[in-house]
């Protein structure tokens, strides 16, 4: 059993539920022996309820965190980090965040900061190159520990193509020539499964792209993506079903913290 998690939201963000230290409860209740806090991070001059905390939340998610972190020492280990996409244009702003929490992660989930070009949509062959040059240019920067769910792209294609072929393979050749593990991202079950013109799958983790991800070397590592308390309570399970789900490829977990 993979005993940390480096992937939980808050209510900030405006799509999660539940307060930080029912999280850590429940964390401790499940077994986990570290839980990391990556809430979405802010834009200092661009607001966007519902998608991401404002820059006016930040002092007091990062309080709120490293309060935790002390009262539970010795019980779990607590990490503050954010999520955050990548934008040329927001790169000074990105190593400010960096330097005020324990990690970042990498989680591209629109082609614009402003929330335009989402990938919970069809995107085009052109978008979906767009997203893996957007991932290429954010490992390369050294800001992110790892990325999380980089087969989000397939969510709403209707088939996979050649391009998502490619954009698996982009992806997967910079994480290893950067060594940046790779997040099989659990939240994904919980959206079912879908026909990709290869038979049903989750939308993610998807079983044909960790197939390519497997021809490389690359480290692997589970996240859960909690936004509901009752997301840490099923984890274990659904790591178990996700376990079934990739069964027979040759990926390489990660097996101790990594922060």
């Amino acid at each position: 059993m993979q005993k940390f998690n480096y992937h939980t939201h808050t209510k900030r963000c405006g799509h999660a539920h539940g307060e930080d230290r029912e999280y850590v409860k429940e964390a401790i209740r499940q077994g986990y022996t570290t839980l990391g806090f990556s809430d979405h991070a802010p834009y200092r001059d661009l607001p966007s309820p519902r998608i991401r905390m404002n820059w006016d939340q930040l002092d007091d998610y990062i309080a709120s965190i490293n309060e935790l972190k002390k009262e539970y020492e010795g019980i779990i280990d607590i990490r503050v980090g954010l999520e955050t996409e990548f934008y040329p244009e927001y790169l000074d702003e990105k190593k400010e965040l960096r330097d005020k929490v324990d990690y970042m992660i990498l989680g591209q989930h629109f082609m614009k900061p402003t929330g335009e070009g989402t990938l919970f949509r069809t995107n085009s062959n052109d978008e979906l190159l767009e997203y893996a040059e957007r991932i290429i240019q954010g490992l390369d920067t050294g800001l992110y520990t790892y990325l999380c769910h980089p087969d989000l792209y397939i969510l709403k294609q209707p088939e996979f193509n050649e391009t998502c072929e490619r954009v698996a393979h982009m992806i997967c050749k910079k994480a290893e020539e950067t060594n940046t593990p790779l997040e099989v991202n659990i939240h994904g079950v919980y959206r079912g499964r879908y026909d990709y013109g290869m038979g049903e799958q989750y939308a993610y983790p998807n079983k044909t792209f960790w197939s390519i991800a497997s021809q490389y070397n690359v480290r692997c590592l589970y996240g859960i993506d909690a936004h509901e308390i009752d997301q840490i309570t099923d984890s274990l399970h659904i790591i178990d079903e996700v376990k079934k789900e990739l069964k027979g490829l040759k990926l390489h977990f990660i097996r101790k913290p990594i922060i």
